[in-house]
């Protein structure tokens, strides 16, 4: 019964894992964008146009979602070795033969 239940929860992080990284990658995407129409704008004027402030203001946004995201991609990351742990020594303690019985 635990072995069921901790792989549910290793099959839940995963499938969690899987969406931050999918997120983390469309940000990333996003900001790529970002950094193309920012170098599209080279004959403005850096500190004043409001189409540089902008895109800037998206980029570090997105940047704090995806630093943001990242940190909950660790988390998940420890979650997952934590149950892994779990899931390894209930194997060996249920699957392992007592002879001296």
């Amino acid at each position: 019964m635990t072995i069921c239940a901790v792989q549910a929860n290793i099959l839940s992080c995963t499938l969690y894992k899987s969406n931050l990284e999918f997120n983390i990658m469309s940000i990333s995407n996003k900001r790529q964008q970002i950094a193309y129409q920012t170098m599209q704008l080279s004959d403005v004027d850096w500190e004043t146009d409001p189409r540089v402030k902008q895109l800037q203001a998206m980029d570090s946004y997105l940047e704090l979602q995806q630093k943001n995201l990242e940190t909950q991609q660790k988390s998940v990351t420890s979650q997952l070795e934590s149950y892994q742990k779990i899931l390894d020594s209930n194997v060996k303690k249920d699957f392992t033969l007592n002879l001296n019985a």
